[in-house]
């Protein structure tokens, strides 16, 4: 693997001396995060004077940008003696750290027959920045909740469309589904994996999931008993759950929301985290959330296409190396792979959601 050199843009100059740095980014993760560790001397006051909290900074590594964003926390310490020893730990997080933290400020509370893109860059006081890759419904009537933030109130729309906002190297946010990009090569035991675990965990998938919801005008029960139902046909026993939709919804979104709950918790339901040298998949392009990745490795029982949902790039003196997280495509509205061996107890089956007879359907 090449060397990776991490360079940091702050206060006018370039710094590239780190004893040890960590930088993540994720695919549910609207910012990214950073921490860094300078070696110093002490009483080197002009150092800490250039990563003071605020600084805006920018993170590369080699040419790749990693992080556009702004310095959290600063926190210089020292210890005297036979050991003596001073360092400043610098941390912080990309410019979407703003909507995160700040209240949503909108005139009225309340927009109508937008699109999620449409309501984010009308909350995006902060200049963070919103794109998408995908088609976005238009949403009749969207509500803030006062004092929610600005990623609160995306998200959870987001979430009931099976969508992601995703942190992007410039700062900004992108609203996104698994991807359809992936990496070159693989990962593969006995080969380029350093340490890996799986979690191979049921709990939380169910045989049906009711979708229910009311719209907040009309009556009859298009308006008043809107129910839609998506089986998991890899579940055989009786483990049936209801979801309120406490937004106002109708029989297709209803559908989209059932769907979406039952595909996230069978993709949720595989998991597993690689630790694997250097930043870099086979042909040199950095490792990147939202792609997929194969992975084989028989001790954690993983055979199959993979999506990478964060990555975590570290750097010391014992080298640089890269933790993926990764997670079963469907878990954001991707498909399971054709060649998946991960075997049977992962299907869910292809039945579309539908609309009990007693509400309309067939």
């Amino acid at each position: 693997m090449g060397i990776e050199i991490i360079t940091v843009e702050a206060a006018g100059g370039r710094w590239t001396a780190w004893r040890d740095a960590s930088i993540r980014a994720a695919l549910k993760e609207a910012a990214r995060s950073f921490r860094l560790t300078i070696a110093a001397e002490l009483g080197a006051s002009a150092t800490n004077g250039l990563f003071r909290a605020g600084t805006p900074v920018t993170i590369r590594s080699n040419a790749d940008l990693l992080v556009t964003g702004y310095v959290d926390q600063k926190q210089p310490r020292f210890a005297k003696g036979e050991s003596s020893d001073a360092s400043i730990v610098i941390s912080g997080r990309s410019k979407a750290a703003d909507i995160i933290d700040s209240s949503a400020i909108h005139p009225t509370g309340e927009i109508e027959n937008k699109t999620l893109l449409d309501i984010a860059r009308e909350l995006d006081k902060a200049g963070v920045g919103f794109s998408t890759d995908q088609q976005l419904p238009v949403i009749p009537r969207f509500r803030l909740t006062p004092g929610e933030s600005v990623f609160s109130a995306l998200e959870r729309v987001a979430r009931d469309q099976g969508l992601a906002l995703m942190g992007e190297p410039d700062g900004s946010v992108r609203i996104t589904k698994a991807a359809t990009q992936r990496h070159a090569g693989g990962l593969f035991e006995g080969r380029n994996i350093k340490a890996g675990e799986a979690d191979h965990n049921w709990s939380n998938r169910h045989s049906e999931y009711r979708v229910k919801g009311q719209r907040p005008f009309g009556s009859g029960a298009d308006a008043l008993e809107i129910e839609a139902i998506a089986r998991d046909a890899g579940v055989n026993r009786y483990r049936p759950i209801i979801i309120v939709q406490d937004q106002d919804t109708d029989a297709d979104r209803a559908k989209a929301r059932a769907q979406n709950r039952r595909d996230r918790a069978a993709g949720n339901s595989l998991r597993c985290s690689i630790t694997t040298q250097g930043f870099r998949d086979d042909v040199g392009t950095i490792w990147t959330p939202n792609r997929l990745v194969w992975v084989e490795s028989d001790f954690l029982d993983v055979r199959q296409d993979m999506l990478i949902e964060g990555v975590t790039f570290s750097m010391s003196s014992q080298g640089s190396e890269a933790k993926l997280d990764l997670v079963d495509p469907r878990a954001y509205g991707g498909k399971k792979g054709k060649g998946n061996k991960s075997g049977g107890e992962w299907d869910i089956g292809n039945s579309p959601a539908e609309v009990p007879a007693q509400n309309g359907g067939p």
